[in-house]
């Protein structure tokens, strides 16, 4: 099997992967210990401490293979257990709570987060991204857990509804507390199973899961030494809003532009000279000049027209208020929005009857707003979207998970590390570079900022995705580089990046990423 020929024809083996591989689990000595000690009499006496958290099995996988119902086989699996809690939370709500004791293990730990408006996601479907599931920190010898969080594992926000209204206990164990709960009452077990202490605990996210780093690092700074968020979905309020702009200007304008114009002009960005040009702005005479160019273009539905270009604007400049104030940033022309390759993974999906379908928990989230579980975006106008944006803002603020004070996270001695592509079309990449800046004003210099915090923009990488426009940071190397910062105090100042071509069985391109300084950015886009 060569180097990156696993994936050709099987899914079976993708997490034995160099990719997804950054600690060699067989060169620790097993913990004999965890044998005598992972019984249900140890593990009920850890969690005495914890309101409604319930043991519910302990079960034991030899060396081997591991396989989950309507999963592939797992093989070359190290010996583990697997301590199964059930938390009762409010409303009858049930969360469930796994956590996995390598029996080779590395003496730290690592919290498994989700995506999207839910707490867990299928490991089988992260397979060619940068999230971390579980197979891979037991793979690399980290005692984990992961949880539900009740919220289940597929993409769906019903659960944040009570009869008639929002249930908002649910939906703050969501935001604030379940990630931490999951947290604390993890480590006791696996240091009650092991008998020893946690020598370093770390936590890795994207998307939504990058919303739960960064909710860990602003409000649990002592949970975790170090964090990494990718394509964080922070800003989570103004951001859904940027999520949605795209279908509402598709179904509020007369001239529906065909889908085929939309890709000839991000196929155009490619032959532009997008680095000096930096981000999509219509300050900058690059892109002005670009889109000059653009009216007569011909694509397979014909030539872009005036018509068409004023209506494209209007989707790439992202969502405004009819005063013309901002609500956050769109996604200009360089960002693929649309379904590519034969993944078909995209933001916006256009279907044969003409409809779109947007990106589903941003939709979720929207019908938490308006208190409708069956709300439809097609029937939304300008003037509504607006209405729902000012009405709710005030509410629902406090998801932002935007604080910059990131001292109390200095001062615990943690570590935060942001990954985020500047392709991506789900979480535009200028928030994580907006909310860098913010961070400055609590530091007496950048330098001492960076000891705390570093960021890394990989161009044209997609939302955590290897198979995007451009390459994406790998599991190995930014977990290598955050380990190493961490606990040989060595902070990053570059990381590998990928980009794969899965249905070739292919490697695009293999590079590296040079950390984020203003500097830099001054020197490159003179602003």
């Amino acid at each position: 099997m060569g180097k990156w020929g696993f994936f050709k024809g099987s899914r079976d083996n993708w997490f034995s992967h160099e990719l997804y591989n950054w600690m060699d689990s067989s060169r620790f000595p097993q913990a004999a210990q965890l044998h005598e000690r992972c019984k249900a009499e140890r593990i009920r006496e850890a969690l005495s401490s914890f309101t409604d958290m319930y043991l519910q099995t302990i079960e034991y996988y030899p060396d081997g293979t591991f396989q989950e119902e309507g999963k592939p086989l797992l093989d070359n699996v190290q010996a583990f257990y697997l301590v199964r809690l059930k938390e009762f939370l409010s409303g009858r709500h049930i969360a469930d709570h796994k956590i996995f004791l390598p029996l080779r293990w590395n003496h730290r730990f690592m919290g498994i987060a989700g995506a999207g408006t839910n707490m867990e996601t299928d490991w089988d479907k992260e397979q060619t991204t940068n999230l971390t599931s579980w197979p891979m920190a037991v793979r690399n010898g980290f005692a984990c857990v992961v949880s539900n969080g009740a919220t289940g594992m597929f993409v769906d926000s019903s659960w944040g509804f009570k009869d008639q209204g929002l249930d908002w206990e649910m939906i703050n164990n969501w935001a604030f507390t379940g990630t931490h709960n999951m947290t604390v009452c993890a480590k006791a077990v696996v240091e009650a199973a092991y008998g020893e202490k946690i020598c370093k605990s770390y936590m890795h996210g994207t998307s939504g899961g990058g919303r739960q780093i960064m909710c860990q690092a602003q409000l649990y700074p002592e949970d975790y030494d170090g964090l990494w968020a990718d394509g964080p979905l922070f800003d989570f309020y103004n951001m859904m809003f940027s999520c949605l702009w795209a279908a509402v200007v598709y179904y509020n304008e007369s001239n529906r532009v065909p889908l085929e114009k939309f890709i000839t002009a991000n196929k155009l960005t490619r032959t532009a000279k997008r680095v000096s040009m930096g981000p999509f702005d219509l300050k900058s005479m690059g892109w002005l000049n670009y889109l000059r160019a653009l009216p007569g273009t011909p694509t397979p539905a014909g030539p872009i027209t005036i018509f068409d270009l004023q209506v494209m604007l209007k989707v790439w400049n992202g969502p405004v208020l009819s005063d013309g104030t901002r609500i956050s940033y769109g996604f200009g022309p360089e960002i693929t929005q649309w379904p590519v390759g034969p993944r078909k993974f995209g933001y916006l999906k256009r279907h044969e009857d003409g409809t779109i379908t947007v990106i589903p928990f941003a939709l979720q989230f929207l019908r938490w707003l308006v208190r409708d579980p069956d709300w439809d975006i097609r029937t939304c106008s300008y003037k509504e979207f607006e209405k729902i944006y000012l009405d709710h803002k005030k509410e629902f603020e406090k998801f932002a998970f935007y604080d910059p004070d990131l001292r109390p996270l200095a001062k615990c001695g943690g570590k935060l590390l942001i990954t985020h592509g500047t392709g991506d079309h789900i979480a535009p990449h200028q928030v994580s570079f907006d909310y860098y800046k913010k961070t400055l004003q609590y530091f007496s210099s950048e330098q001492e900022l960076n000891k705390t915090f570093r960021v890394f923009f990989p161009p044209e990488g997609g939302h955590a995705l290897y198979d995007w426009d451009g390459p994406n940071v790998t599991n190995e190397s930014g977990w290598k580089a955050l380990m190493n910062w961490v606990e040989n105090d060595q902070p990053p100042e570059q990381l590998r990046a990928v980009n794969y071509d899965f249905s070739e069985d292919k490697l695009i391109k293999d590079t590296t990423v040079p950390v984020f300084n203003l500097w830099q950015w001054k020197k490159h886009y003179g602003k």
